[in-house]
């Protein structure tokens, strides 16, 4: 029955991950944001492309798509649920169903995820991720960095949370490899800052 329970909430956060609000409000402009500036369906190309506003707007929720339903999850006691809703709600986010599985990075969705499921070093990692973000003024670096740290202080401070630790390290995995042209951009000294021109709408 736990199994099953597992199998639904992963459906049901794979289809609530799917709803991309950058995507559908750059349809509304009469554009796909695919189609505009870096190409991801995301915060920091809604920001460049679309203006603070609408950037704030996906940025919470995706976080909250992430971290809610997560979060109700866990604290039902339903720890294997919540972590099979979070993994596919970040599927869902970066491999859309509503949009020809083409979609964001993830990150804010994850950010949300870990802090339901894995607070302590969701905490961490999200201090990092500030300072990085605010120091080199590039989000791909701070989502990068937090991927690879964050499994590493899950083992730290949950020892023995195999299953935990072995979602968390999917979850970076997944973060990372849609991060894969950034690390390219970033090799080559290419990658644009976060504060940098908004393009034209």
């Amino acid at each position: 029955m736990e199994a099953l329970h597992a199998v639904i909430a992963a459906i049901a956060g794979y289809l609530i991950g799917s709803i991309n609000l950058s995507i559908v409000f750059s349809r509304i402009k009469g554009r796909d944001i695919r189609e505009m500036g870096s190409g991801n369906a995301g915060t920091t190309n809604t920001l460049r492309t679309m203006g603070k506003g609408y950037a704030a707007i996906v940025f919470v929720f995706d976080f909250l798509k992430g971290f809610l339903p997560a979060l109700i999850l866990c604290k039902l006691g339903l720890g294997a649920e919540g972590y099979a809703y979070g993994l596919l709600a970040i599927v869902g986010h970066c491999f859309p169903i509503y949009y020809g599985f083409k979609g964001g990075k993830g990150v804010a969705a994850a950010i949300g995820v870990l802090l339901a499921i894995d607070t302590v070093p969701a905490l961490i990692i999200l201090v990092e991720f500030i300072i990085l973000v605010a120091f080199f003024r590039y989000v791909s670096l701070g989502s990068i960095v937090a991927a690879l740290n964050v499994p590493v202080y899950t083992f730290l401070i949950y020892k023995g949370d195999f299953v935990l630790l072995a979602a968390v390290i999917l979850l970076a995995l997944l973060v990372i490899v849609k991060h894969k042209e950034n690390i390219i951009r970033l090799s080559n000294g290419e990658e644009k800052p976060i504060f940098g021109k908004k393009e034209h709408k």
